[in-house]
């Protein structure tokens, strides 16, 4: 077992601050769409970018981030990354032009948590992976939550400018509380090069699986927390109603956040956790092909698109660092499989909006994401055919 390193007695607070803001600045925005092409005088259906640039940026700079924080240190890149998401995510209330600057410089601070935390928990806590991922995995579902729903009612009584204001703040207090670990950065050089630099994921087989199932998994994740709301709306639920449906997509999932990664650093394979998620998330895309006015109906696909999509991502991001016997490999891993990974993700919500916009219904829609829900089994029982990449 490997000795865990010195680190500052604020490291598990603030990694539970960065779990905070992993999604919550972009899974609040969709509930508020129509409030806020209306103040910038756009159409919305516009603003479906909204959602997709932060994932173009996890596509596009994952590698990036792994190669910079080899350079400048882990820990300093997170906290550029944080001053980087308070800056952005303020920026996007003055104007439509900054609305889409900002949302690049949250794209890009989110990215740097995304590829970094993994990492950082290998290299730090090396013998309780599953458990501090479980952590912040959590702190990121629940604030997922609060946010879809939170946003809405704030939104009535004060403004949707207000509530990203409320997000900024929280981005800048987890700045500020992440700080203390700047003592303890570490610069690629600090040990033998070959360590430092680590495995090229690019030639591994099974890394491309684990890319292939992470990829999937996140289209379908994305499509839902997209459109699941204005599908509930189509099929004669209210705003309010479809607005709860979103913030219930992320609340469901909290015990699996928790408990999948505590539950999979304690397995050798995990193809039945895999199977198991696989299998919800196709019968909750069924389940979307029927147009049932129904608050309870939609609160159940919610429940399984929740657990599913979570238990999925959640279990990829520790796989990083159990299918990894160092940090520079596990970096290395995060960095490969959410480049291209989040390329795919990308292409969820516009391609289910779109066919939307073709068909005049959701069927089509429903079927992609059943179909990318199979794909993500298929390659997670080919990831876990190996216990190591």
């Amino acid at each position: 077992m490997e000795k865990v390193k010195k680190h500052s007695p604020l490291l598990i607070l603030g990694l539970l601050l960065l779990g905070v803001c992993m999604r919550m600045p972009i899974t609040s925005i969709p509930s508020v769409i129509k409030e806020i092409a209306q103040t910038f005088n756009v159409a919305p259906t516009s603003l479906g970018i909204l959602t997709t640039i932060p994932l173009l940026c996890f596509g596009l700079l994952s590698s990036v981030v792994s190669s910079t924080a080899q350079r400048i240190g882990n820990e300093l890149t997170l906290a550029i990354a944080m001053f980087l998401m308070f800056i952005g995510s303020y920026l996007r209330i003055l104007s439509f032009s900054l609305l889409m600057v900002g949302t690049v410089l949250v794209g890009v601070a989110i990215t740097c948590i995304n590829v970094l935390l993994p990492a950082i928990i290998s290299d730090k806590y090396p013998d309780k992976i599953g458990s501090v991922t479980g952590m912040y995995n959590t702190a990121m579902t629940l604030f997922a939550a609060i946010g879809a729903y939170a946003i809405a009612p704030i939104t009535h009584h004060s403004s949707w400018q207000m509530a990203v204001i409320i997000i900024s703040v929280i981005a800048l207090i987890t700045a500020i509380v992440w700080l203390p670990n700047l003592k303890y950065n570490e610069r690629g050089g600090t040990n033998d090069a070959e360590s430092d630099k680590g495995t090229n994921m690019w030639k591994n087989l099974n890394a491309w699986w684990l890319l292939l199932f992470f990829g999937f998994q996140c289209f379908v994740f994305y499509s839902v927390v997209a459109w699941l709301p204005t599908i509930a709306m189509d099929a004669g639920l209210t705003g309010d109603q479809s607005s709860l449906i979103a913030g219930l997509l992320q609340l469901f999932a909290l015990p699996f956040a928790f408990a999948v990664p505590v539950i999979a650093a304690k397995m050798t394979n995990r193809q039945s956790i895999m199977l198991v998620a696989g299998i919800a998330s196709m019968i909750g895309a069924v389940m979307m092909l029927f147009p049932v006015h129904s608050f309870a109906y939609y609160c159940i696909v919610a429940f399984l698109m929740g657990a599913g999509s979570t238990t999925t991502f959640v279990l990829a991001m520790t796989l990083f660092g159990l299918k990894t016997k160092s940090a520079a490999d596990t970096r290395n891993l995060s960095g490969m499989v959410q480049s291209v990974g989040y390329l795919i993700a990308a292409l969820g919500p516009v391609v289910v909006g779109n066919l939307n916009a073709q068909t005049h219904n959701w069927f089509a829609s429903c079927i992609v994401i059943f179909v990318a829900s199979l794909l993500f089994t298929v390659f997670g029982m080919f990831a876990e055919r190996h216990q190591y990449v």
